[in-house]
């Protein structure tokens, strides 16, 4: 339509100057003597401002071109999301096996990422936060480490506490931690409700819920009480840094009733304050209410 209009304008342009110079309308029968240069000078300026208008053409159509190439890197950004699971839940629902899975957290990253899915506890969904069951990893690390998290997916792990953050601030979760002791038997502790703060506030162990299980409630205790780690004091406990008599990060109060980030062997009040523990396994998964409410979303 564009290279039409400017057809139309180049053979009214070179009809227009030449009557206008001659001072009247060209006839075939009659010969005029007037010069030409005056025309030629617009036909050149017509000219450069049709090349001109060329140009803005084509920096047009190179504009609609880079704004299609950016809708569709945004329809394959939103089909990948669509496509990678956000939950264990999701993530096993088909395999229903335990193991190293991606999901994406629109709260936390675009990017997909890797957690370790736990299907073998109660009906399964688990998504692990906290494994010890060797002293090959080293607990005792500064905050920033805590922050982001670190260890192997299916051995020795901490999530980050910006994850955690993520996952129980979007949706609410439950808590379940895993104990074993070297005598044999195995412990557990559950809590109905598990949230944590965001890093302006300290990471703070918000809110716990309600527990049961088997290993006592020593958690409770700490409910309220922010993150604490080596080069980052924010417990209660005035003489000194909780992370640091105790070698590793968690919430401390004055100091602890409990501590699974300790040097290799957690502790747990509720079992035994001086018995140290094999291993241990913290576990998070969207509640009931979370499920139903992200079903009504989807409608």
């Amino acid at each position: 339509m564009l290279r039409f209009i400017l057809f139309l304008l180049l053979h009214y342009s070179l009809w227009f100057p030449i009557k206008n110079v001659c001072g009247e309308d060209l006839d075939s029968s009659t010969s005029y003597d007037c010069t030409f240069d005056v025309q030629i000078d617009v036909f050149k300026k017509f000219l450069e401002e049709l090349q001109a208008a060329r140009e803005r053409e084509d920096d047009i159509w190179t504009q609609i071109s880079l704004i299609e190439t950016k809708l569709q890197s945004v329809e394959e950004q939103l089909s990948v999301r669509k496509s990678v699971p956000s939950s264990c839940l999701e993530a096993a629902a088909e395999s229903f096996k335990s193991g190293v899975y991606n999901i994406t957290l629109e709260k936390f990253s675009d990017t997909p990422f890797a957690v370790y899915c736990n299907e073998d506890v109660d009906k399964g969904g688990w998504l692990v936060i906290q494994r010890r069951v060797s002293d090959a990893v080293d607990f005792n690390r500064g905050w920033l480490e805590y922050k982001n998290g670190f260890g192997v997916l299916d051995e020795n792990y901490w999530i980050g506490l910006e994850k955690l953050h993520a996952f129980t601030s979007s949706c609410q979760h439950e808590l379940y931690i895993e104990m074993q002791r070297y005598s044999g038997k195995s412990n557990y502790a559950r809590y109905s409700e598990f949230v944590v703060g965001g890093e302006s506030e300290g990471y703070p162990l918000k809110i716990l819920g309600t527990y049961e299980g088997t290993a006592g409630d020593s958690l409770t205790y700490h409910e309220g009480a922010k993150f604490t780690t080596r080069d980052q004091d924010n417990d209660n406990y005035s003489l000194n840094n909780c992370a640091v008599l105790y070698k590793g990060g968690w919430w401390f109060t004055k100091c602890a009733y409990s501590h699974l980030n300790t040097a290799y062997g957690g502790n747990w009040g509720g079992i035994s304050v001086n018995e140290t523990l094999k291993s241990t396994q913290m576990m998070i998964r969207p509640t009931v209410e979370c499920l139903r409410r992200m079903s009504l979303k989807t409608k």
